[in-house]
C-alpha cells in the first residue's frame, strides 16, 4: 500500500462545528466506523487506448476508448474485482482504498493506493498491411514501448522485439490495417473466499446478487465456483448472516 493522504483530526473539534445533540452524534459515529471504500481510477494521460480492460471486464463496466477519448469506468456497474487494473499494460488504472475510523477520540482518514500485480501479455502475431497504411503516425503516438516509428506519409517501421502485444496500434488505426494477436496470462488471485456452511441459512441472496452467476444452491446451502469467481466481494456484502468470508492472500 502507498499512502496518498493521511489526516488526523480531533473528534471534539469536528463536533463543535455541528448543530444537534453532540453526544448522540458522537456515539453514532463511533458505532458506524470504521468505514471502508474502494475506487478504481483511470489516469487518462497514461491510457494508450488498447481497450484490453474493456475486453476483459466481466461485468461490462468500462466504456470503450476511442482515439480522442480514454477508457472510462462506469462506477455504477463496477464491482471492484480489480481485473482491469491487473490487465492494463501501462498501469493506467489504480485501485484506491479509503478508510475512516475513530481512534482515541480522533478521526483518522486515510487514502491509499493498493499495489496490484499485472498479468503477462505476450505477442503471438503481428500483421501490417502496408498497402492500406497511410503512414499517419497515430499508431506510433499511442505505442507505449516506442516499437513503431513513422515518417508521416512516407514510411513506417515496426520493431517486434520492442512490441508488448497490447494492440493499441490496431485499436487506433483509422484504416484498420494492423492486426495484433496476443496471449494474456490468467487473472492473478490475490484474495480467497469461503462459505461457512454452518452459518449459511440458504436464503440464496448471494445467488441472486452474484454478477457473474458462479454461486449456486447446494442442498439447503450454497457453494461458490472458486475457479470462475472474480472475487468482487458482492456476496460478502449482501450475506445477512456473515457466512461468506473473503480475505487477502499473504
Amino acid at each position: 500500500m502507498i499512502a496518498l493522504i493521511e489526516i488526523k483530526k480531533s473528534l471534539d473539534e469536528i463536533l463543535s462545528k455541528i448543530d444537534g445533540d453532540k453526544k448522540y452524534i458522537s456515539e453514532i459515529a463511533k458505532k458506524i466506523t470504521p468505514i471502508n471504500y474502494k475506487l478504481l481510477y483511470v489516469n487518462e494521460t497514461k491510457c494508450v487506448r488498447c481497450n484490453l480492460c474493456y475486453k476483459e471486464c466481466p461485468v461490462d463496466a468500462i466504456e470503450k476508448a476511442k482515439i480522442k477519448k480514454p477508457v472510462k469506468i462506469i462506477h455504477d456497474k463496477c464491482v471492484k474485482c480489480e481485473i482491469c487494473a491487473q490487465t492494463c499494460p501501462v498501469g493506467a488504472i489504480y485501485v484506491i482504498e479509503g478508510k475512516a475510523e475513530i481512534k482515541s477520540n480522533e478521526v483518522h482518514y486515510t487514502i491509499k493506493e493498493k499495489s496490484i500485480p499485472h498479468r503477462k501479455i505476450r505477442l503471438k502475431n503481428y500483421e501490417l498491411d502496408k498497402d492500406k497504411c497511410v503512414k499517419c503516425g497515430i499508431c506510433a503516438r499511442y505505442c507505449p514501448t516506442g516499437a513503431i516509428k513513422v515518417v508521416i506519409r512516407k514510411s513506417i517501421d515496426v520493431n517486434l522485439d520492442l512490441c508488448m502485444g497490447c494492440g493499441a496500434c490496431a485499436e487506433v488505426c483509422p484504416k484498420k490495417c494492423i492486426k495484433v494477436e496476443s496471449e494474456i496470462g490468467d487473472v492473478i488471485k490475490t484474495r480467497d473466499i469461503e462459505v461457512n456452511r454452518d452459518l449459511c441459512v440458504g436464503c440464496m441472496v448471494c445467488v441472486e446478487e452474484c454478477p457473474i452467476n458462479v454461486i449456486e444452491q447446494d442442498g439447503d446451502k450454497v457453494k461458490i465456483n472458486k475457479d470462475e469467481c472474480i472475487l468482487c466481494g458482492r456476496c460478502v456484502e449482501v450475506c445477512p448472516v456473515n457466512a461468506i468470508k473473503m480475505w487477502e492472500k499473504k
